[in-house]
């Protein structure tokens, strides 16, 4: 049953015009710049006053550690990897997550500012969280992503596993955004009842991000990846989300591979309504923060 708060989160997103930015190629283009505004690259005040905040550059771009007030060494430390198609900044709801899951694990969050298309492609973009990950020491490490940054945080997988690196402790996919072409034809049917994303308006943003590469690179596109030696992984998505079949073949791909998948599908949720105020939003917080109260019999990160 779907709570009446998201069936009126799910009207007011309608309402918004939000799908429309997704609507198609010129639709996106032409609404790029409200999407990319320099003061969404800033936490907002409300967020600051809840949470110590540190800035550095990585790779000439911004990134912010949030920590507890007054801690400066952390157990747990999560490198959070925002979502927007690769043409959206940084929103409020991405801020919020991130506070709050330093309000509820006392943890530190690391949120890169990472580039976007069309003014950069993949080649500036994964390079960029890499290092953002790289700089991270703590005891455990996990790294989360919605939507895109879902794509992002199975890329440093991978490219942890190429370079025989250990594995961060686990990874956590919000509405993971896998496949840039997104050629399941069940996503065709879904556009239909998504409240905030569209298949043509992906599409162009998913072109412009693999910009000189094949879109089925595995590190453009995950669906495609070898899983094997993969990091835990912990997926949610809903069944009102465009990407949902590719997230029931990524289950699929990974029961094959032998990785250990915690698959969580919720049914009428919208994409990424975890960041959202609403009852299914809670709940599956509250999951993501059983998850990683729970300290590893392991020490430090997945070998």
């Amino acid at each position: 049953m779907v709570s009446v708060q998201a069936k009126v989160r799910m009207a007011v997103l309608r309402a918004s015009g939000q799908k429309r930015f997704y609507d198609n190629a010129s639709a996106l283009h032409h609404r790029l710049p409200r999407h990319q505004k320099p003061s969404m690259t800033r936490p907002p005040r409300k967020v600051r006053r809840r949470v110590d905040v540190e800035h550095h550059d990585v790779l000439g771009f911004p990134c912010y550690t949030f920590r507890p007030r007054g801690v400066r060494a952390c157990d747990l430390h999560v490198l959070h990897l925002h979502g927007g198609g690769y043409v959206e900044q940084v929103e409020k709801h991405h801020w919020r997550y991130a506070a709050d899951l330093v309000a509820r694990l006392g943890c530190a969050v690391t949120l890169p500012v990472y580039p976007l298309v069309p003014h950069h492609d993949h080649t500036a973009t994964v390079p960029m969280v890499q290092a953002a990950y790289d700089e991270i020491e703590a005891e455990r490490v996990v790294v989360t992503g919605d939507s895109a940054g879902g794509a992002l945080a199975l890329a440093i997988a991978q490219n942890l596993r190429a370079d025989g690196r250990p594995q961060p402790e686990r990874l956590v996919l919000y509405s993971p955004w896998l496949d840039v072409l997104l050629e399941d034809p069940v996503s065709e049917l879904l556009d239909e009842t998504d409240p905030m994303l569209g298949i043509a308006g992906l599409r162009e943003a998913g072109r412009m991000y693999a910009e000189g590469t094949d879109p089925r690179d595995p590190l453009v596109s995950p669906i495609h990846a070898d899983l094997t030696g993969l990091a835990p992984i912990t997926l949610f998505i809903g069944t009102r989300d465009v990407l949902l079949p590719d997230c029931r073949r990524f289950r699929a791909r990974a029961r094959d591979a032998g990785t250990e998948l915690d698959y969580r599908e919720y049914p009428g949720m919208f994409h990424n309504w975890l960041m959202q105020a609403i009852p299914e939003g809670r709940e599956a917080m509250n999951h993501v923060e059983r998850l990683l109260r729970r300290s590893p019999v392991s020490a430090h990160r997945t070998q």
